[in-house]
């Protein structure tokens, strides 16, 4: 597997899921920050990966943490843990 990359003005390589995600972030209860953070549910770990409009039930796309293994989740949720962390002493 390969990926190709379209470099921005800046240097950086275009992502759009990435930018996807920044623009549809607040719409779902999420930061446009959120894109690749970390969450736990029971004992496993995610990063945000992506989010899309068309799943509306469960729209936020993440990968587990280590083996990249993709799912899906409902914003309400993400946000939860994403909340529940930041709490966490």
């Amino acid at each position: 597997m390969f990926r190709v990359s379209i470099p921005a003005s800046d240097g950086t390589a275009f992502n759009l899921e990435k930018d996807r995600f920044e623009f549809l972030a607040e719409q779902f209860g999420l930061a446009p920050s959120d894109f690749g953070r970390e969450f736990r549910t029971g004992s496993e770990r995610y990063r945000i990966t992506g989010i899309d409009p068309k799943r509306p039930r469960y729209p936020i796309s993440a990968e587990r943490i280590p083996d990249r293994r993709g799912f899906k989740f409902a914003a309400e949720n993400v946000a939860m843990l994403l909340q529940a962390k930041e709490n966490k002493p």
